[in-house]
């Protein structure tokens, strides 16, 4: 589809860190095709902040163990998703807030001696996830080396085209990775540009004032071509604002 970068999903069903470690050289074949890094994206169900201790620590375990496996495949950035399961509220926000941190410090430590950097994503609005500017502002600020994933239209569902614009402006050159699709701003829908509600070209001139110049991955759900038709409406909004 000439598309510039393939992002990686270490992530089951089909990326199960397992499984990729019995297809390695197959993978790395594959990435030969492309000129630029892959990125790396991991499942969005890691917990980095369960206040199950024993969880946590396996979820760190794990994501060094992803890191490691994202170097041998030629992957210098890699996600994590501001994921938070359970009821937290109050006093017990800020805990689950302070192991993310925590956790990040953890991996952080390790992936920097490999040369892998880290990013976290924004998720979509829910009654757990890690989606307010100020919660997700809490641990970039809280956290040395960690980058910023910025999914626009997860922001989206979380306080409409001012909430993106908020995103862009406080991160800034924290930004090293953008997600792109669409969405009517009350779920995550993965539509492609256009079907949805998103104000794109607004976006594209908070992006141009910010000068990024960093990758996009066009994360359409609905098929390979609406990816790309995607993929050039975007592009086209880029050259013509």
């Amino acid at each position: 589809m000439n598309f510039d970068y393939v992002e990686v999903g270490i992530e089951g069903p089909e990326g199960n860190p397992c499984l990729i470690v019995d297809k390695l050289n197959e993978i790395m074949k594959l990435l030969l095709k492309f000129d630029d890094r892959p990125v790396g994206h991991t499942a969005h169900w890691i917990d980095l902040g369960s206040d199950y201790e024993r969880i946590r620590q396996a979820w760190i375990s794990e994501a060094i163990e992803e890191a490691k496996l994202a170097k041998e495949l030629g992957i210098y950035v890699i996600n994590f998703h501001s994921s938070s399961k359970g009821m937290f509220f109050g006093e017990r926000r800020k805990m689950i807030l302070d192991n993310w941190i925590n956790s990040l410090h953890e991996i952080i430590s390790h992936t920097k001696m490999l040369g892998v950097q880290i990013m976290l994503e924004n998720v979509p609005n829910s009654s757990s996830g890690i989606h307010k500017l100020d919660e997700f502002k809490y641990i970039i600020d809280n956290v040395q080396g960690l980058n910023v994933h910025l999914d626009i239209p997860h922001a989206f569902t979380s306080g409409g085209m001012q909430a993106i614009t908020d995103y862009i402006r406080t991160f800034r050159e924290k930004i090293v990775h953008i997600h792109w699709h669409d969405n009517h701003g009350t779920y995550d829908e993965h539509l492609p540009i256009g079907e949805g509600l998103i104000d794109h070209k607004k976006v594209v001139k908070e992006l141009k004032s910010i000068n990024y110049k960093r990758t996009i991955t066009l994360e359409v759900f609905t098929g390979k071509q609406d990816a790309k038709d995607s993929a050039n409406k975007l592009k086209e909004l880029w050259m013509t604002d």
